[in-house]
């Protein structure tokens, strides 16, 4: 692609050297070769010599350009006109895309709009070049201004058709060796000749289909179809992805370090510790018990209570194929105010068929949360099975951490960015199945 083209474009005409159609051009000073649309010959035409036919192209074209040649688009601030059109394949695989040569109107520099199954690249001539890291590995890569281009693919073309006008034999570009190195939404093209050794670099930029469309005012059904993932289309919320991490790192933060302050401002405090039986025989001085039988009312030693404050229960016991029953009245011994809660504990086992088998805990924690300031004592009426006396052991402490909030928090935060680190996941997997350099390759 020629990068010094004249500042002025007009269209121009000339006739065709096989069937003297009058062909239409645009870069009279640059444009060496073209093809004619009425009987696709190719041939070379400069300096006013006599034209020379080069070949041509036998079949007419089934699937038509979406671009038609001569058509006008602004693509990133700059006004094109179409004046070439190319279908290429690869020689190894049959996949097919489209070029279209772009002739800036206002500096006469070219540009490329490559698509390939929907999806649309700008590509630009690169000065300079670059240099290829491990050039004979499959993991060749490109690192330049802090990013690392990853290799993508490498192949040789076959030209299929083309139309328009070209400032370069555009056979010549079945000689050339290409390599592909992306870093979405960009790509790097080397073209490399294996006769002189020599490369040309140029860089694709990934361009939504909505935006080719805005760009060349096209009809909606005149657009490719998008398939699949692009080489260099961005995942999923690419723009908003760093700003998303961020977001949810710094709550994520915010609220461990909440939870800890909540440790270090009120830590947690063992409230009542004491062991009695479901059916006491015997009394002490810190538990009281009314008429034995099943439905006997024990009453704990009274505790302090620092509010508001959330208070947890751990109970226990021992069972052997047993339930027990344990209704809990917490007492505020100045208003008489209570809070209730009931825990059942279960423990069966057995062997059944020669496995062994077992079900239920025994042992079941509850919490009331926002209990005030006071003095408080426990009503505990616990029934079990055929009045059996059963230990039990009840612990309650105050300030209880309550993790299963922060949890909750951290997994309710955690789920529209997960949402997106697995669609963004995917989205790479897919377009890396197209490669035969991806990370599924070196598995």
């Amino acid at each position: 692609m020629s990068e010094n083209l004249p500042s002025t474009v007009a269209p121009a005409q000339l006739d065709c050297p096989k069937c003297n159609a009058s062909i239409t051009y645009f870069d009279a000073k640059n444009s060496s070769f073209y093809v004619c649309p009425n009987c696709r010959t190719f041939f070379e035409y400069e300096n006013e010599r006599q034209p020379r036919v080069m070949g041509g192209f036998k079949k007419a074209l089934v699937e038509q350009p979406t671009l038609l040649l001569g058509a006008v688009g602004a693509l990133f601030g700059n006004t094109y006109c179409v004046v070439g059109f190319i279908l290429k394949r690869e020689v190894r695989y049959p996949a097919q895309w489209m070029e279209y040569m772009l002739l800036d109107q206002a500096t006469g520099t070219y540009v490329q709009l490559a698509v390939f199954e929907g999806h649309w690249m700008f590509v630009e001539p690169v000065q300079g070049g670059y240099k290829v890291g491990r050039p004979t590995s499959r993991n060749a890569y490109v690192f330049t201004n802090d990013t690392n281009y990853a290799l993508y693919n490498r192949y040789q073309q076959q030209v299929l058709y083309a139309m328009g006008e070209f400032d370069w034999n555009i056979f010549d570009d079945e000689k050339l060796n290409i390599s592909e190195f992306i870093a979405p939404p960009y790509m790097l093209v080397q073209e490399r000749n294996p006769r002189t050794k020599k490369s040309e670099w140029y860089k694709a930029t990934y361009v939504e289909p909505a935006a080719v469309q805005a760009a060349f005012n096209l009809e909606p059904q005149r657009m490719p179809w998008r398939q699949g993932v692009g080489a260099i289309q961005p995942a999923p919320g690419e723009a908003s992805w760093p700003v998303l991490m961020w977001f949810s790192w710094l709550m994520a933060l915010i609220i461990v370090v909440t939870q800890a302050l909540f440790l270090f401002v009120k830590p947690q405090q063992e409230l009542l510790n004491q062991q009695f039986r479901s059916q006491p025989t015997t009394l002490d001085n810190t538990v009281t018990a009314s008429a034995a039988g099943s439905n006997n009312v024990i009453v704990t030693s009274s505790f302090e209570v620092k509010g508001p404050a959330a208070l947890e229960f751990d109970l226990r016991s021992s069972l052997s194929n047993q339930w027990l029953e344990i209704p809990v009245s917490l007492v505020n011994e100045k208003t008489g105010q209570s809070y209730e809660f009931t825990k059942s504990l279960e423990h069966y086992f057995g062997i059944e068929d020669g496995e062994s088998w077992s079900e239920g805990s025994e042992n079941d924690n509850a919490t009331l949360a926002g209990i005030p300031s006071g003095r408080y004592h426990l009503n505990i009426y616990p029934t079990t099975e055929a009045g059996l006396d059963l230990p039990i052991n009840l612990v309650v402490t105050q300030n209880t951490p309550l993790h299963s909030n922060a949890i909750l928090f951290l997994l309710m935060l955690a789920i529209y960015p997960g949402i997106q680190f697995f669609r963004r996941y995917n989205h790479e997997k897919t377009r890396w199945l197209n490669s035969d350099y991806g990370p599924q390759e070196a598995e």
